[in-house]
């Protein structure tokens, strides 16, 4: 009995591979560190902006809990956290918590071009583009947002952004909204790349030392237990 040579697996077409290069590379720039679950509800920033809306989500998992990742939230009040020597004119974002910054008001400006309209403790804080600066970027809206991850094991931390698709008059006449629906999101990945990075590591810095203070505690109450005071 005689057996055929087996036929070598054919290779994907040129164009085949161009499609799917250009479809994960698509995914990034709309989706970078989430999951399809992540992005399938309705999101406090869409109640902001009309439609049609071009919406990217953006996540990473932080080992911290919901109340002290979302408490640095609160610091994009002060800074950006993410390259300052872009956009916080070379000043070094803050590296401890600044008192107050947790008490946030609708109006209030947080990360240099958007202003807060809407938050809820411990869970998401929702900024919109400054009126006076939507004819360039856009009336565009975020949610950061903090939730338990599945697994139990820290949070994620997510980004949404929606972006009403229109052009307002003067962007449409020079160009400036083809410009800004293209390269708009690859900048602001960029961006909260670093950003979000940021946040893990002092998050993640202050769970650690919130557990090992929580832990030398009851060390330091057996320790007094054991004194025996002079009369």
């Amino acid at each position: 009995m005689t057996t055929r040579p087996s036929t070598p697996a054919r290779r994907p077409s040129l164009p085949g591979r161009l499609k799917r290069t250009f479809d994960q590379i698509h995914f990034v720039r709309r989706a970078w560190g989430t999951i399809e679950k992540e992005r399938t509800g309705t999101e406090e920033c869409m109640k902001y902006v009309p439609p049609p809306l071009d919406t990217y989500y953006r996540g990473i998992t932080v080992h911290a809990d919901r109340a002290t990742i979302w408490r640095w939230l609160c610091q994009m009040r002060a800074a950006p956290y993410s390259y300052d020597w872009i956009d916080n004119y070379g000043r070094r974002s803050p590296r401890e918590l600044t008192p107050g910054l947790d008490e946030l008001q609708a109006g209030q400006p947080i990360l240099v071009i958007f202003e807060v309209v809407g938050f809820e403790r411990d869970r998401h804080i929702t900024v919109q583009i400054k009126p006076g600066l939507r004819w360039f970027w856009g009336n565009t809206c975020c949610t950061f947002r903090v939730e338990d991850a599945e697994d139990g094991n820290g949070c994620r931390l997510l980004m949404i952004m929606t972006v009403h698709d229109l052009p307002g008059r003067l962007a449409g006449r020079t160009g400036v909204y083809q410009l800004r629906k293209y390269f708009f999101p690859w900048a602001e990945l960029v961006m909260v790349h670093k950003q979000f990075r940021t946040f893990k590591m002092l998050a993640e810095n202050q769970a650690a030392e919130d557990s090992s203070h929580a832990s030398d505690s009851p060390k330091k109450e057996a320790g007094h237990a054991g004194v025996i005071r002079p009369r």
